[in-house]
């Protein structure tokens, strides 16, 4: 990164981190039995990335929970293979601030939600990402376990393997099973 990159990360990360600090928020546990509602952020720049989130969508859809998806486009347009539907919305870096912040309804609405769970797909460290993950009004936050400040609730670790399909069988695993009475 840049002498300038990093200045710009480090200004919206402060600004971020005083933004969660006054965050309210109904938290909970929540697995694939008992929740309703389940939002997903990722990024969804390559198709490969896509179209395994799409599968993930699918396969909750099919357990009967009501799914919305957010996939950030690191790029200043938005590609053909995108499939934008009622749930499944993108944002690109055409629609970020000077220092990294997404300026967009779609992703101020997503913020707003409250999911039973948050779903961060990512799989490096992306401050449009981290920055919808930390301001998410969703009860239980889910994404890969980072050495950075985090603001999800379960983190799991995929440092041995950090790929799309593994991080998505390891949620699938905990989700499964995770406050089961």
């Amino acid at each position: 990164m840049s002498f300038i990159s990093d200045i710009k990360l480090k200004i919206g990360l402060k600004i971020l981190h005083s933004k969660s600090k006054k965050l309210k928020r109904e938290r909970g546990v929540f697995n694939f039995d008992n929740a309703k509602t389940v939002g997903i952020v990722f990024n969804a720049t390559k198709q490969e990335s896509f179209d395994i989130a799409y599968d993930f969508v699918k396969f909750l859809e099919h357990k009967n929970i009501k799914v919305e998806t957010l996939g950030f486009v690191d790029s200043k347009e938005v590609r053909d293979f995108y499939r934008e539907t009622v749930n499944t919305k993108y944002f690109s870096k055409k629609n970020l601030n000077w220092f990294g912040k997404p300026k967009n309804d779609n992703v101020d609405k997503f913020i707003n939600k409250n999911f039973d769970i948050l779903i961060d797909l990512s799989l490096i460290d992306e401050y449009p990402i981290v920055y919808i993950s930390a301001l998410s009004k969703a009860k239980f936050k889910v994404g890969r376990l980072t050495g950075k400040v985090e603001y999800l609730d379960f983190m799991i670790d995929i440092s041995k393997k950090p790929e799309y399909k593994f991080l998505i069988e390891q949620i699938k695993h905990y989700l499964s099973s995770l406050n089961k009475k």
